[in-house]
């Protein structure tokens, strides 16, 4: 097949890695971070809603919201550290993405599903103002937000995962003395040539 590498262009490619960074996954990891924003907007507008509720019902809210303040600072933080250490084939970090996607979809059964259950998620959107009855179109908007943040990380962690350790089996190789790069390059000149006499 033409397209074909050969193993000196496998090796190269493996090469490169040692000097570019892992840019697609540091964009999905942000990616992710972009819809945590969007479904923290979204919620905090919704909090107003909280002192219309009278009761057991207005603590119950308050606290959620604290908590989920704290932990979306605490998201906020560690994807933002974790994509700037994905982009350099910090393999751990991976495990941390996945973490967050998984809490990210744990999330939609904490305060999106109480405020349904509690029809108090009928703050305006795109000039909708949904009614009580409606809160269910909000829910529905925050668990699309939280999936989408989910997915984009999980993405993250797994070609964040891949790309580390193809670049660790290349950089233990090159230690061990089995691949040689400069002898990989003379090899790749000497094709060209031959090609460029043909």
């Amino acid at each position: 097949m033409k397209n074909e590498k050969t193993p000196e262009q496998v090796i190269i490619s493996h090469d490169i890695m040692r000097y570019k960074k892992n840019k697609a996954a540091q964009i999905l990891a942000l990616l992710g971070l972009v819809f945590n924003c969007l479904y923290f907007m979204l919620l905090y507008g919704i909090s107003g809603n909280f002192y219309y509720t009278t009761g057991s019902e207005n603590y119950a809210g308050l606290t959620l919201m604290g908590v989920s303040v704290i932990l979306t600072l605490v998201i906020l933080l560690t994807v933002f550290l974790s994509s700037e250490n994905v982009k350099n084939y910090k393999k751990t970090y991976s495990y941390v993405l996945l973490a967050i996607a998984v809490i990210q979809v744990v999330r939609i059964f904490g305060y999106p599903l109480w405020g349904l259950k509690n029809q108090i998620l009928t703050v305006g959107y795109f000039g909708f103002f949904p009614t009580p009855e409606q809160s269910w179109v909000e829910f529905t908007i925050l668990t699309v937000y939280l999936c989408a943040s989910a997915a984009c990380l999980v993405a993250a962690a797994v070609l964040g995962w891949i790309q580390s350790v193809r670049l660790g089996a290349y950089m233990a190789k090159v230690e061990s003395g089995e691949v040689d790069v400069m002898d990989v390059v003379k090899k790749l000149d000497a094709q060209e040539t031959r090609a460029e006499v043909d």
